[in-house]
């Protein structure tokens, strides 16, 4: 694989709108939008922009039924649930997953897109690979939003992923993504211009989200929301 990038941060709660408004109140960002399939899956989302690449997307359950329910009562009440990091050939990935022993949950094609789904239970949360080949496009480039007037961030730098055994979680994940685990004070890797933390922790779950915060605006260097600690750096 040639290379990676991180694209849309999930979190997972149990009241989308006062989540969303948390988020987009806190960083000085405009509405989002939500998938319109996610509603198929019983899921209710809004996903945020976060300068023009990046997403934070938010998502909870529409019906007592949905899957995510458990999760959220597991993972006590909200926390990153999902990753969506666009790949050029997915297919190289998903023989990476096969021979480190990663399931694959789904794999299937929307918006004429290959999309594959990594099991949580072996990645420490859900991890989405979507494959297209053109670094400059993305699912949403053709969904019109609001500029935010103030922002606080302008774009996502990189995420914390928390589990017992940080070391062998990052060798895990360097297997999968074909690349190499760096060294420093937690195990990491790269993906593109965006970092995927290893950190120890008692919860298998995304934990933090860093944030390139606005040269001069004035806002807190952490939030949290929804079980998850936002970094503005």
């Amino acid at each position: 694989m040639t290379w990676a990038t991180i694209r849309q941060v999930v979190i997972g709660a149990e009241d989308l709108d006062a989540t969303s408004k948390e988020i987009r109140e806190g960083l000085g960002l405009s509405s989002g939008f939500a998938d319109p399939l996610l509603e198929d899956i019983g899921l209710a989302d809004e996903t945020i922009r976060v300068g023009p690449e990046a997403h934070l997307e938010v998502v909870a359950p529409l019906t007592a039924s949905v899957s995510i329910n458990a999760w959220l009562t597991k993972v006590g009440g909200g926390g990153g649930y999902a990753l969506s990091i666009q790949v050029p050939d997915a297919a190289a990935l998903v023989a990476n997953a096969e021979a480190a022993g990663v399931r694959v949950v789904a794999d299937l094609e929307a918006y004429d897109r290959r999309i594959v789904q990594l099991h949580p239970g072996d990645m420490g949360l859900l991890v989405e690979l979507d494959e297209i080949p053109e670094p400059d496009q993305w699912f949403w480039d053709d969904i019109a939003t609001e500029t935010p007037e103030k922002p606080v961030v302008d774009d996502v730098l990189g995420v914390d992923v928390e589990s017992s055994d940080p070391q062998a979680q990052a060798a895990r994940w360097a297997a999968v993504m074909g690349v190499e685990v760096e060294d420093g004070d937690v195990p990491s890797i790269r993906l593109g211009s965006r970092t995927v933390h290893f950190v120890r922790g008692d919860r298998r779950m995304l934990s933090a989200v860093d944030l390139r915060k606005v040269e001069g605006a004035d806002a807190p260097s952490t939030l949290s929301v929804s079980g998850v600690l936002l970094r503005l750096r």
